[in-house]
């Protein structure tokens, strides 16, 4: 059984080598290719860079408030595992877990330069690390956030949950690039 320590670190280096490949990604990004849209309805590369943005900020507030006010045991994990429609990692795949719509509070912003999206991301997981560094040795698969369209997961899950999260605005970066690539020939 992996002690509190090891499932901190297992779930946080794997939304850190997730967040790394997004800010590969958005290293070689020009300006004038991440304002470019590729729909009306669909957002730009610079917008899911500021939607990531805005979502690591209210990461480690909801961890922190779930430590807060959560009672340890609120849930029985093999009866979330049984309701859940899906595993949490096929959250990175909206084929799997749907398109779901952004909460109100991690609405982009169009046309904000992608350099400062870029910084601020890495900045932002940075402080997210160092807000969360301290609960390291806490057993937190005991302790549960409710997502609003996933339900029950432990905090554990919900480190791991920003790594999918970022898969699959990933693969939507990249289609986005790709979609623009096909409407400029």
């Amino acid at each position: 059984m992996a002690t509190p320590e090891q499932e901190f670190d297992q779930a946080l280096q794997f939304a850190e080598e997730v967040r790394e490949k997004v800010l590969a990604f958005l290293e070689e990004i020009s300006q004038s290719e991440s304002e470019s849209k590729p729909g009306p309805e669909v957002w730009s590369i610079s917008e899911i860079a500021h939607h990531l943005l805005l979502s690591e900020q209210r990461l480690s507030q909801q961890i922190l408030e779930s430590i807060a006010h959560s009672r340890e045991g609120e849930f029985n994990r093999e009866e979330v595992l049984a309701e859940r429609p899906f595993p949490l990692e096929d959250t990175a795949d909206t084929g799997k877990s749907g398109k779901g719509t952004a909460p109100g509070p991690t609405q982009p912003s169009p046309g904000l330069p992608i350099s400062d999206l870029l910084l601020d991301l890495r900045q932002a997981r940075d402080e997210t690390r160092t807000k969360l560094l301290p609960l390291r040795s806490r057993p937190l698969g005991n302790l549960w956030w409710e997502h609003p369209r996933f339900g029950a997961m432990n905090l554990y899950e919900r480190i791991r949950m920003s790594g999918y999260h970022d898969l699959k605005h990933l693969k939507q970066l990249e289609n986005c690039l790709a979609r623009n690539a096909d409407q400029a020939k």
